[in-house]
């Protein structure tokens, strides 16, 4: 699939695009339009690497993806190792707010998919409350089994929305629209992970000095210590190993 013309940073095979936010946001309303199946447009962060590192049919679906953006302080910490810095903190979370003031901008118009039940109807009332106008077209938990799938499927189709927002988790978000894109009627489909859980109140986000200083993890490792160890304790330790071994292989290629 055709890449936006911008600069990228390759890891593991995924092209990671090098951009603000504003340009993510910009690239994400001119994928807009007719289409016979959906764009599959995702975030990466370091739980993400590691994942796919492990996952060869998740690793194909974000190399093959419409889009990749980068999400975190180990994507940036990598960029930094690899000699490619990440120009912005393209994260699904800062962008949320942005992306409901701009669907009401321009008409347009957002599905959520996922979480928990009420979760996904607090978030629609919060993103319509902060765009000042109904821009969710429509929102269903991710409850529902594989035979309610095709009517799931409908609901979002029949709403006519511009954008699905998949809040899954990784990597079932991405495998799920990946398997559904030639179903989906929808322009873009994104995988966003615990956004709705932010956005529902269900869980309380990192004080602003902490995310301005790349430490957000700390915070949430604090808030959930029995769901989250594991992703950050060893999972940075993991994803810190895996750059500083990538790092030695490109010298030594560089060196021959």
């Amino acid at each position: 699939m055709d890449k936006p013309n911008a600069g990228v940073f390759n890891l593991l095979g995924i092209p990671i695009l090098n951009i603000t936010m504003q340009q993510a946001l910009d690239l994400l309303f001119s994928s807009l339009g007719p289409q016979s199946k959906t764009q599959e447009i995702h975030f990466v962060n370091a739980h993400c690497i590691n994942v796919a590192a492990k996952q060869a049919q998740y690793l194909e679906i974000l190399q093959n993806a419409k889009a990749i953006f980068p999400d975190g302080t180990g994507i940036r910490k990598a960029g930094d190792t690899l000699g490619t810095p990440i120009i912005d903190n393209v994260n699904g979370t800062d962008m949320f707010p942005l992306l409901c003031e701009r669907c009401a901008a321009e008409g347009k118009t957002l599905y959520l998919l996922g979480a928990g039940p009420t979760i996904a109807q607090k978030t629609a009332q919060w993103a319509n409350d902060h765009a000042k106008k109904a821009i969710v077209a429509g929102y269903q938990d991710g409850f529902f089994s594989k035979g309610e799938e095709p009517n799931v499927i409908s609901r979002i189709n029949a709403s006519k929305a511009d954008f699905l927002l998949v809040a899954m988790g990784v990597p079932r978000q991405e495998l799920w629209i990946h398997e559904q894109r030639d179903l989906l009627t929808v322009p873009v489909s994104m995988g966003v992970g615990g956004l709705f859980d932010f956005y529902s109140g269900s869980i309380a986000r990192a004080p602003t000095w902490m995310r301005k200083i790349g430490i957000e993890w700390v915070w949430r490792l604090i808030m959930e210590p029995r769901r989250m160890w594991k992703r950050y304790v060893i999972g940075n330790a993991e994803f810190l190993l895996r750059i500083q071994k990538i790092k030695r292989t490109k010298r030594e290629i560089n060196n021959q």
